[in-house]
Order: C-alpha cells, then structure tokens, then sequence
C-alpha cells in the first residue's frame, strides 16, 4: 500500500528533477559515459524514484524547514552559477526566466531530499561494537600504502607555484618577503639544505613528501580511529577511510612541495583537538600539547591563521569557561597563549630583525577591487569615483585586465607609490560605489566565489590538480635548484584531464561539495543546538569564509582543509542525531 500511495508523487517530483538535470545554459562540448544516452537518463529516473521513495516513507520527510532553506540556497547558488560559467553573467538567468526557473524548482527537493535522508541514515546506521580499535598509525600506514603508487608517478615530488618563487627567495633570486608564510620559506630552505648535503635536490624533496605524507596519513587515520571509538555509523568509518584513500586530491597534495597541504592538516588536527576537548577527553600532558601545535602551526602557515585559531580556541575557552569542566579550560588558553606568543615573536622579532617585507596589503583587497573593477568595466563610476580610483589603481587598464574568477590581475594595478591620502579616499569611494551599483558589486562577488558552492564545477583559470611541472616556472630555479620532474607525471595529468569530462569525477575532486558538506553540518548543528559538536567545525566554516574572500574562483589547494574536515563533518552530524 506504501509504494502505491507514493508513486504518484515520486513520479511527479522525479520527472520534475529530470526536465530540471537535463537543462544547461549552454551545451556540453565533451562528455565521457559508458552507456547511451537513452540508458543513463533511465537509471537516472530510476534512482530518483528510488531516492524520493525512500524520502516520503520517513516519518517527518518535509522537517526541519532549515534543510528546505538551504536546499533553496543551493539551488539559487546552482542556478547562478549556470549562468556565470556559461557566460561570466546573470544573461541566462535574466534572459531565459523559464528555464533558470524550472533549473532551480527541480533541485530544490532534490537537495532537501538528498539532506533529510543522510541525517536519517546517521542515525540509523549501525555501529561495530565488536571491532577491534585500529590506532591511527595504523590506518594511516594503509591510507599511505593506497597513495603509494601516485608516488611512484610523482617521484621525488611535485614543487608548487609558490615554492618555486619561496626556493628563489632562498637563493637570493627574489627578496625575502611575507607575501607566502615566512616559516613555509624556512621549512623550504631547510629540506634544500638537507638535499645539497647528499648531492641531490631529488633527495631533499623526497624527504619533503615523505614526512608531510606520512603525518598527513597519520592525521587521517587517527581522525577515523576517533570516529570508530565513539562508534561513528561503521558505513561512515568505512566510507570516510574510501574517500581519504582514493580521492586523488589527497595523494596529489600529500606528495606536493607547498603551503597548502601544511596548512590543511594544521585546520585539521585543530578541529581533531578541539572536539577532544570539548567531549570531555582525559586532561592530559599531550591534550596541552596537540592543541598548542595545531593553534601554532594554524598562525605560522598561513598568515590569515592567526585569526582561524584565536576564534576556535577563544571560542573553545568559553565553553569549557561556562560548562566548568574541571579545569579543562586551561587547555585552550595554554593554546591562545601559544598561537599568540609565536604570533608576537614572528611579527615583532624574526621578520623585522631579518628584514622580511610584509605580505602585501592588496593580497587582502581581492572582494572591494573585484567589485570596482566590474563597475569600472561598465563605465558606470561617476567623475569623483574615477578620481578615487585612478588615484590607488590605473583606471585605463581595469577595463582590459579584469577578471571575473581571478582578483591577481587588478591587484597587480595598485599603483605602489599612491599616498596614504589617496588610499583613504579610494577606501571613502567604494562603499559609495557599492551603493549606486549594487548589483554590479554582488555580481562581481558571485563571480570570484561562487565555484565553492557549486559542485562539479573546476575552474579552468589555474591549475587543479598541481601535478608536475604545472607552472612552467621549474626553470626559474635551474642552475641552483636542478631538481628532476618525473617523466610520468605528464600521463597523470593526462589521466585526470580526461576523467574531469566525467561529471561524478567532476563532483568528487571540485571544492564545491565541500563547500556544501561544511555549511550543512553548520546549519543541522546549530538548529539542533550542538554546541559542543559546533566548535569542531568552526576551523572548517572559516575556511570556507576565507575562501569566499579569495583570489581565485573554485580554486582546489585554497579549498584543501574542506576536502580533509568532510567526513570530521558528518561525524559530528551524527553524533548530534545520534545523542537526541
């Protein structure tokens, strides 16, 4: 009686998301599938009956309003989207209503669908009680063994963009700056050194991935030994160690000379410290320990850490403050102490007693000069704001430059030598300029960001995946720094080039479904008033925050803690529907 009473409206609904999946604004030019079309569009009709089926027969399937609100958010976020990857604006959405509308209704339960049946089954899956406890090195030994063979393709090591300019700035090619973390520039000099004294650069980037693989492996394993001892939903424990082990991003980033894989473990084990602490782990020697690293590593790899870790230990410091759990306070002010004396001793001793230049102001300007730029594209400014603007930036080439998904190009425009009275009436026009062009300036946002909050969708501005010598800068560094590029690496960019036209490949390895995994955990803990549960996702919301500032649209190194917190993510989900 069940199937024939909700046949109907599965059938409706599921027809309705098909017309909205089979609309694009524009047509692909590639595709891979193994089936013919007429086969895959049957399957997918198929599953979504399945899907929706599943979705009515639940107890509450239309609660909580929360999910519907956020499905509505990333359908709209979708739709936007479409347009601005097809054409770099609203056109679509503004042209062809019809179709932008029915794009948008067809995900909308979808997603909300998608959302109340993961909650149900994170409550409802079973856990392993009997299975033995695999330690963290243990599993991280297996996840490295899976990423093996990546380096056997990869050997010795991918270097980086930004390793490269930081190898020439050890050298003496470049100056000494901030504008990449100064300690990152350090660690850099130091494994060089390492390899000069064995007579090979190979060997000290070996060395390099070795050890930031192995911990990195480690880190991960150890999150999955945590979520089998609190019996985490097995299925989760499996498919979280599945996704760390094959999703090429983590091979790729462990066995890669830069910033961001550092950085990424560092907002992990942060968010790994904090929920140990807040549920009541022993108060022990390594607690101080664990959470000082992690806050330390936070600020001195990546220089907008420092505010990641001071709003997670802050925030942790008043919880365990107001709760009073005997002591357990001290552990997140011994970690503010930490993270703020290393702060200090950075910025008030070492980069000023070595005469570092700081990080460039514009490196934090990308949103205000996205948005001028745009309107100054339109020719919209008004004869005092062309003023303001032409003061700080060469107004005559924004026109040219600009770039919807990338800021680097009109950041390059700061004009260096502009006074200070300059700047504060460039700063005094554009909130002015946001005013009588609103919509302009939030096209100009959506445009830089959105690619975060779109799933499937890789950006073709920078590289993804940074295999090789992706940059073609290697030789900016030879005569000094004669490193080998593996010869294989080339078929393994090939590789993944052609498993991106695969659009569940797509899905995989995008930021965009991280972006989505990080606000629902978010938006379910907040609504359920899991505090506790909460202050383990704050590193990876300010990530998220942080990439929506960024320089660059969808961009797959920015977004690495997001890939690495997702299953931390669900496992607080369902920790909190599993304790209601």
């Amino acid at each position: 009686m069940a199937v024939k009473r909700w046949a109907l409206p599965c059938g409706a609904v599921s027809l309705l998301t098909m017309a909205s999946l089979a609309v694009h604004a524009r047509e692909l030019t590639e595709k891979v599938s193994v089936l013919p079309d007429g086969a895959v569009w049957a399957l997918g009709m198929a599953a979504l009956w399945l899907l929706y089926r599943a979705w009515l027969r639940l107890d509450r399937p239309f609660g909580p309003k929360r999910l519907w609100v956020l499905a509505a958010l990333f359908a709209g976020v979708m739709t936007l989207g479409q347009s601005f990857s097809a054409y770099g604006t609203a056109e679509w959405v503004t042209a062809r209503r019809g179709e932008a509308l029915l794009f948008a209704a067809g995900r909308i339960p979808l997603y909300a669908a998608a959302m109340r049946l993961l909650v149900h089954a994170l409550g409802r899956l079973p856990a392993r009680t009997d299975a033995r406890r695999l330690t963290g090195w243990q599993l991280g030994g297996l996840l490295w063994l899976c990423w093996l063979p990546w380096y056997v393709c990869l050997f010795p090591g991918t270097v980086s963009v930004d390793s490269i300019s930081m190898l020439m700035i050890t050298y003496g090619l470049e100056p000494l700056t901030n504008a990449n973390p100064f300690c990152q520039t350090a660690l850099l000099w130091l494994f060089r050194k390492a390899g000069e004294l064995v007579g090979s650069p190979d060997a000290g980037i070996a060395l390099y991935c070795i050890i930031q693989s192995v911990l990195m492996a480690w880190l991960m394993g150890e999150l999955v030994s945590e979520m089998r001892q609190t019996r985490a939903p097995e299925a989760l424990c499996r498919g979280s160690f599945a996704f760390y082990a094959l999703c090429p991003i983590f091979p790729v980033f462990a066995f890669c000379v830069g910033k961001d894989t550092n950085f990424a473990m560092a907002v992990l084990f942060l968010a790994l410290e904090t929920w140990r602490v807040s549920h009541g782990r022993p108060v022990r020697p390594a607690r101080y320990v664990c959470l000082s690293v992690a806050a330390v590593g936070c600020v001195l790899l990546r220089n907008p850490g420092v505010y990641l870790a001071a709003l997670t230990l802050a925030l942790l410091l008043i919880f365990t403050s107001v709760r009073r759990s005997g002591g357990r306070w001290r552990v997140p002010l011994c970690g503010l102490l930490c993270a703020g004396l290393s702060f200090a001793l950075l910025h008030a001793v070492v980069l000023p007693g070595l005469n570092v230049a700081p990080m460039p102001k514009t490196e934090e300007y990308s949103l205000p000069l996205q948005q001028v730029a745009r309107v100054a594209a339109g020719e919209a400014l008004t004869p005092g704001q062309r003023e303001a603007v032409n003061g700080v930036l060469e107004l005559d080439r924004l026109h040219t430059e600009y770039n919807g998904e990338l800021s680097d190009p009109v950041k390059n425009l700061w004009r260096e030598g502009c006074t200070p009275e300059q700047q504060a009436a460039f700063w005094k026009a554009w909130p002015q300029i946001v005013k009588d062009n609103p919509m302009t300036c939030l096209s100009a946002t959506f445009h830089n960001t959105y690619g975060y909050l779109y799933p499937g969708y890789v950006s073709t501005i920078k590289p993804t995946l940074i295999v090789g010598d992706h940059s073609g800068r290697t030789a900016n560094v030879w005569g000094y720094f004669d490193y080998s590029v593996n010869p294989l690496s080339a078929k393994v960019k090939a590789f993944t080039d052609r498993l991106n036209l695969n659009s569940l490949y797509r899905l995989l390895v995008s930021p965009g479904l991280y972006g989505w995994i990080t606000l629902f955990a978010a938006v379910w803990l907040a609504g359920r008033r899991g505090w506790r549960e909460l202050l383990s996702a704050v590193p990876a919301l300010f990530t998220l925050a942080g990439c929506l500032l960024s320089a660059v649209n969808g961009y797959f190194r920015y977004a690495m803690p997001l890939y690495a917190s997702a299953p931390l993510l669900l496992w607080l989900v369902a920790q909190s529907v599993r304790r209601a």
